[in-house]
């Protein structure tokens, strides 16, 4: 006896999507040894359910061992502020910097799943970076975004500039080493921190084109007590414009968790003699929790380039 069946069946291709959609999650400046969280929401439109795993590319296993990713990063254009590798700097305790809760699962049809991604960084870097990669069951990717965040020691801090440091850092803290007897002055006096600002006006069929940069200013949030508004001040600001600078705004306050934009701007002033170079150096004092000054380079110059 011979018993026949027909078998058949439906292939569905899981609809899944993102939101917020993008490639970039930026977690911005937190305090260190603070956090913040974001939320990723999945969304199955699918008429059955959808497996998914989250993976990072920090703790992938097939991410090259002894640092070997990174080698054609030291030796290409570093200098860009906006090249950064995909894993940056992690926490020194080497707890992962960018955690996530779950991070695998299934989501019903017609329902939603939310991920968190929590930002947990150890030491003051701004070069905190990693990769998350949402994938189904069939193989497929649904979200690919960069992970991006800052750490700072206290709650106000000057963001832009130049790139003064190479965006890789060792995770070996920083050596203890025996420090001359210092005179109650030195005790008192911070080193201030460096920044470099390069302007580059252009020059065309005859007319100048004034050189412009952004700054930003910026006082985190935290569930530390603190007083509600911190203050910055650029010094020195009617010798700035007498070698064509100027800054606006040169004073003010920012509120937690918000940063004001500060527009640096050349124009050559009278006399200026072409390829000429003009640098100076102005303090830019920020008062938060605690005072901290920045040690501001500016250097401008003509260029006849396209750039």
């Amino acid at each position: 006896m011979t018993l026949r069946m027909t078998l058949c069946g439906e292939g569905v291709v899981p609809a899944v999507t993102t939101s917020p959609s993008g490639d970039l999650l930026d977690f911005g400046y937190v305090l260190e040894k603070d956090s913040t969280s974001q939320v990723l929401k999945l969304q199955n439109s699918s008429a059955v359910a959808v497996g998914f795993r989250v993976q990072m590319a920090s703790v992938s296993p097939s991410r090259p061992q002894c640092g070997a990713d990174r080698v054609p990063f030291l030796l290409g254009s570093y200098t860009d502020s906006k090249v950064q590798p995909t894993v940056g700097t992690q926490n020194y305790s080497g707890l992962s910097v960018f955690s996530v809760v779950p991070i695998e699962g299934s989501i019903a049809p017609g329902q939603s799943q939310n991920i968190t991604v929590t930002f947990q960084p150890d030491h003051p870097s701004v070069y905190y970076s990693d990769r998350l990669t949402i994938e189904l069951m069939n193989k497929s990717k649904v979200c690919v975004m960069d992970l991006k965040g800052a750490a700072s020691s206290h709650n106000m801090y000057l963001d832009g500039g130049d790139r003064l440091t190479v965006p890789i850092e060792s995770l070996l803290p920083p050596m203890i080493t025996s420090q001359p007897q210092l005179t109650d002055s030195a005790v008192m006096e911070k080193p201030s921190i460096p920044v470099l600002v390069t302007l580059r006006a252009s020059y065309n069929a005859g007319t100048i084109t004034s050189a412009v940069r952004m700054l930003q200013v910026g006082c985190i949030r935290s569930t530390q007590p603190s007083k509600k508004s911190s203050e910055f001040l650029w010094d020195n600001v009617a010798s700035l414009q007498q070698q064509g600078f100027s800054v606006e705004p040169s004073k003010g306050t920012v509120e937690p968790g918000h940063k004001r934009t500060i527009t640096v701007t050349w124009t050559p002033p009278s006399g200026y003699k072409p390829y000429e170079v003009v640098q100076t150096r102005v303090p830019v004092t920020l008062k938060g929790d605690e005072t901290n000054v920045y040690r501001v380079t500016l250097m401008a110059l003509v260029s006849t380039t396209a750039d």
